[in-house]
């Protein structure tokens, strides 16, 4: 029987912390290029900034869409990681983890737009580890991927935006195979729930979509593709992902929700990577990481491109570590 990865690798190789596990059709701005947001059309919602982790610090920053105004929003010490920065729907504040590479000990944290106000969320379990929260549309609940202690399996829960009231979504498996869930994301409306499995019936990585309730969860990509991240568009009608999770050369495509009408929009010779796709909140651009300027796959960019792919263009940040993107509303 094959044997998925464990829960610390599996969310690794989904938090694509390592290049090397991860990665145009469009035309590709120059290397050095600076970012010039793409025009809204009218009557759109304004974007606002751009929250990410820079693995080469451990911290979150933030940054508008043309790359000024970089600022740092966490401080944490030696040996804790900030990681997985989430906007609120009305822009004021994200949720983040404060991260333990040493033990894979994740608590989930709050604060303000501008970094102040951190504080923690009651209630934690003892052993368990908390990653990548998101609200839903409403703002009034939080999902989340929480995994067992002792490096144990990870399922998706949801609580209350107040931190209470947690309750198992989607299970982790144990048959046929040993499945891990990680990465979920409520659709615009509400009513559904996309995430990513590791291990299911031997399959590396795949998009999955259930009700919110966690009922008819079925997969939506092809299990050659490896998919990770999935990121729903404003309007609903499409998720954008990222391909061959645990290999070199990963890219971005996008498809309907029910899995059809499958295109790639971002790719790069190999080994090199683009991933980790978020929408603007007006649905016109994408933004994602990259190591396509580097000669090797240590470091990551941050570029965007219009919806089509298009455009794609580098977003100066001065920093070489850019992974876990958020796209805030203004």
């Amino acid at each position: 029987m094959r044997r998925a990865p464990t829960a610390a690798r599996a969310l690794t190789l989904a938090a694509s912390l390592v290049a090397a596990c991860l990665t145009t059709t469009a035309a590709t701005a120059a290397p050095g290029a600076t970012a010039v947001a793409a025009p809204q059309a009218t009557g759109a919602p304004a974007d606002g900034r751009i929250a990410f982790n820079d693995f080469g610090t451990g911290q979150i920053y933030a940054v508008n869409p043309n790359g000024t105004a970089l600022t740092q929003l966490t401080h944490e010490p030696s040996g804790i990681v900030a990681r997985w920065p989430a906007w609120s729907p009305d822009g004021s504040g994200l949720l983040f983890v404060r991260w333990n590479p040493a033990n894979g000990m994740g608590r989930i944290w709050t604060m303000n737009a501008d970094g102040t106000g951190q504080r923690p969320f009651a209630s934690d379990a003892p052993g368990y580890r908390d990653y990548q929260p998101r609200y839903t549309p409403d703002g009034r609940r939080i999902v989340f991927a929480r995994c067992a202690p002792n490096d144990g399996l990870c399922a998706i829960w949801i609580m209350r935006a107040n931190g209470t009231g947690r309750r198992l979504l989607v299970p982790s498996l144990t048959s046929p195979t040993e499945t891990n869930n990680f990465d979920p994301a409520v659709s615009p409306d509400g009513r559904q729930i996309s995430f990513e499995r590791f291990g299911f019936h031997g399959i590396t990585s795949q998009i999955w979509v259930a009700d919110i309730t966690g009922r008819h969860a079925h997969p939506v990509t092809a299990p050659g593709l490896q998919a990770v991240s999935p990121a729903w568009s404003p309007d609903g009608s499409q998720i954008a992902f990222a391909t061959n999770c645990c290999r070199a050369q990963s890219s971005v495509y996008v498809m309907r929700t029910d899995g059809t009408g499958v295109r790639k929009l971002a790719t790069s010779k190999w080994p090199h990577n683009n991933f980790g796709p978020v929408y603007a909140p007006s649905g016109d651009q994408i933004a994602f990481s990259s190591d396509r300027r580097y000669p090797s796959v240590r470091f990551e960019d941050l570029f965007a491109m219009r919806a089509n792919g298009g455009q794609q263009h580098l977003i100066t940040t001065g920093k070489k570590g850019v992974v876990d993107l958020a796209w805030g509303p203004a």
